[in-house]
C-alpha cells in the first residue's frame, strides 16, 4: 500500500509541474511556479516567482528566460533605452519579439527586431518606417531597396522578415555575420576618463572574479555609452554594476574613479 501511495504521490507531484512557469536564472538555477512579470517605480521590470506559500523576486539581470506556457519564451532585452520583457516570436538571423510599452509586463503589444548579435530596435511606425527600415536592412540591398521603393509596407513585416533571412542567409551560407545598427556615440568626456573606461572594459575581460561576463559587458556597454554622451547614469545601472564586480577589488576600484 506504501509503494502505491509513493507512486501516486510521485505522479501527482509530475503531473502539478505540467503547464508552471519556469524561470532560468543567469547562474543556471531553474525556479518553478507562477512567475509575474513587474516593473519597480523607475519603470525597471523584475520578476516575483510564486511556488505555494514560498515567494521570490528576481532582479532582471539576474534573469536569463522565463518559460511560460501562456506566452512561451520570454528574454530580458533592452529596446532602446528601456528594459523590457521581451516575448520571443521567431528566431533567426533577423529575429522578432514582442513587448509592452506600458505598466504591464505581460502586455507584448510592441514589436521588436533583432539582428544576429546586434541590439534590439523598437519597429517603426507607419510615419519614419520607410527610412528607418531601409536603413536597418540596409546589408540586404534586395530587401531595402523594396522598401524604399514601397513595394513592402509596415503591414508586410513577416514577409520583410522572412525575405530578409532568406538574404543574410545566402551571403553568409557558411558562416553568420554579426551587424549592428548603431553608430558609436561622439564622446564627450575627458581623455581621463575616457581611460578610465577603458581600463575597466580591459579589466573585465580577463577578470576571473566576475561571473557571466557576457551580461556584466552588456550593462557596462549601457553604462559606458550614457557617460560618453553626458547622459545620466540610473542608480539601478550602477548598483547592478556593483553587484556584479563586487569580488574583483581592482574594478570596484576603478568603478569608484568612474562614479566619482
Amino acid at each position: 500500500m506504501k509503494r502505491y501511495l509513493s507512486i501516486f504521490t510521485f505522479l501527482l507531484l509530475s503531473f502539478s509541474a505540467i503547464g508552471q512557469d519556469i524561470l532560468t536564472k543567469r547562474s543556471g538555477e531553474t525556479m518553478t511556479g507562477d512567475v509575474q512579470l513587474l516593473s519597480d517605480s523607475d519603470g525597471m521590470p523584475y520578476a516575483v516567482v510564486k511556488n505555494g506559500k514560498d515567494k521570490e523576486t528576481v532582479k532582471l539581470f539576474d534573469i536569463q528566460n522565463i518559460s511560460m506556457p501562456e506566452y512561451g519564451l520570454i528574454k530580458p532585452m533592452k529596446i532602446g533605452e528601456q528594459y523590457h520583457f521581451a516575448l520571443l516570436v521567431s528566431e533567426d538571423y533577423l529575429s522578432v519579439y514582442k513587448y509592452s510599452a506600458s505598466n504591464r509586463m505581460d502586455d507584448f503589444g510592441m514589436m521588436a527586431l533583432q539582428k544576429f548579435g546586434g541590439a534590439a530596435f523598437a519597429l517603426p511606425g507607419i510615419m519614419g518606417f520607410r527610412n528607418l527600415m531601409t536603413d536597418y536592412l540596409s546589408d540586404c540591398k534586395e530587401v531595402s531597396d523594396r522598401i524604399e521603393e514601397k513595394e513592402l509596407k509596415r503591414g508586410d513585416i513577416d514577409q520583410i522578415v522572412e525575405d530578409y533571412n532568406g538574404c543574410i542567409a545566402l551571403k553568409n551560407s557558411t558562416q553568420q555575420e554579426a551587424v549592428s545598427y548603431y553608430k558609436p556615440a561622439t564622446s564627450k568626456i575627458s581623455k581621463t576618463m575616457e581611460a578610465l573606461l577603458q581600463d575597466f572594459e580591459d579589466t573585465l575581460k580577463t577578470s576571473k572574479q566576475v561571473e557571466d561576463k557576457g551580461q556584466v559587458s552588456e550593462m557596462f556597454s549601457d553604462f559606458s555609452s550614457k557617460i560618453k554622451k553626458g547622459e545620466k547614469v540610473p542608480e539601478y545601472l550602477i548598483n547592478a554594476l556593483k553587484d556584479a564586480i563586487k569580488n574583483d577589488q581592482k574594478l570596484v576600484e576603478l568603478m569608484k574613479k568612474i562614479i566619482g
